[in-house]
């Protein structure tokens, strides 16, 4: 009954998770569906349970003899043909694992969300208290964890504890894909010399390094407090920014190629078209451009507080990434 149940566990996140797991002495348990592609953790001692967010029964089968559960499966994509794909499987995947997880008597599970439910910063660094009224959500992926977490408190009232974790921009090493899109901008800046900059890049984002993450997790399944939600970041910073400590840590120049936001938006509306007409899926989005020219200051004081999350500075962050792709940043 000490096993710890992970969904998600060939994502980036759910991959540096697992390892983490194992190193400290976990008996792990992945969910993962028939299609998955599970080379980069099949030398693992894990056990695998096929299952699907959208099949009750197979999540039960999978969380049996399981005591805790890391849940980070998503669908976190920009686009999709059937956007009501993003409540199927984000809020009704959510509702089903819950509910597998009070029929199999879990003691505790940590839900993977994000801080863009707490919506842009307006008057400084939103925290979890931060209400977004009047905010429209930019995206369906928003949208949809905003309505997940709000089926969260019917499942308390069942005495299943549930602790909420938000993570900010997340990069570093692990699986390339959109929910790494930092890293691969790192990837590009170094392979092509290019900075991409919406509006002269001067918006806020939060970045923090997916190792400070994974141990935000860990530290929310230790400490967390149950129905509370925890935004895991890290320093705060101007795209612009984000690119010259990008350069005095690698020491590689780059062109800052600056894109005017009536291009974007354009060119945003013909890829809307094209994947609307014909289900090509789009480089761009609109929902992205709006996203993109907002402020995401976040603040992790209260994870900071309660847990001891304690995640390490951006240039560090950054060095260990481009170590990882092979690079010697000065100094090292």
């Amino acid at each position: 009954m000490n096993r710890v149940a992970v969904t998600g566990s060939t994502g980036f996140i759910g991959g540096n998770l697992v390892r983490k797991l194992l190193e400290s002495g976990e008996k792990v348990r992945l969910l993962i569906r028939d299609t998955s592609r599970i080379q980069p953790l099949r030398d693992l001692p894990v056990e695998y349970s096929q299952a699907d967010l959208l099949d009750k029964s197979s999540l039960i089968r999978g969380l049996k003899d399981c005591s805790r559960l890391y849940h980070l499966a998503a669908y976190a994509k920009n686009w999709a043909p059937d956007k009501e794909v993003f409540l199927r499987i984000n809020l009704e995947g959510l509702r089903n694992i819950l509910e597998a997880s009070i029929e199999e008597g879990l003691k505790k599970v940590v839900y993977v969300s994000s801080s863009v439910v707490n919506g842009p910063s307006r008057d400084g660094p939103v925290s979890e208290k931060t209400s977004r009224d009047h905010i429209p959500y930019f995206t369906d992926y928003e949208e949809s964890k905003a309505r997940a977490e709000k089926i969260i408190p019917e499942y308390l009232a069942k005495n299943l504890e549930v602790t909420i974790a938000r993570p900010t921009r997340v990069f570093g090493p692990g699986k390339l894909n959109e929910a790494n899109s930092v890293t691969r901008i790192i990837k590009y800046y170094l392979k092509l010399r290019l900075c991409p900059l919406l509006d002269r890049g001067q918006q806020v984002g939060n970045y923090v390094y997916v190792d400070d993450v994974v141990e935000g997790l860990r530290l929310l399944m230790e400490r967390g407090r149950n129905g509370e939600a925890y935004i895991l970041g890290g320093e705060n910073i101007s795209l612009a920014g984000f690119y010259d400590l990008l350069e005095a840590v690698s020491g590689i120049k780059a062109i800052r190629m600056k894109i005017p936001v009536s291009l974007a938006k354009a060119v945003a509306n013909l890829e809307s078209w094209k994947a609307e007409n014909f289900k090509i899926y789009p480089f761009i989005t609109k929902g992205w451009v709006m996203t993109f020219l907002q402020n995401w200051a976040c603040s992790h004081q209260k994870a900071s507080l309660e847990l001891g999350y304690q995640p390490r500075s951006l240039k560090e962050g950054l060095k260990l990434t481009l170590e990882w792709f092979g690079y010697k940043t000065p100094g090292r």
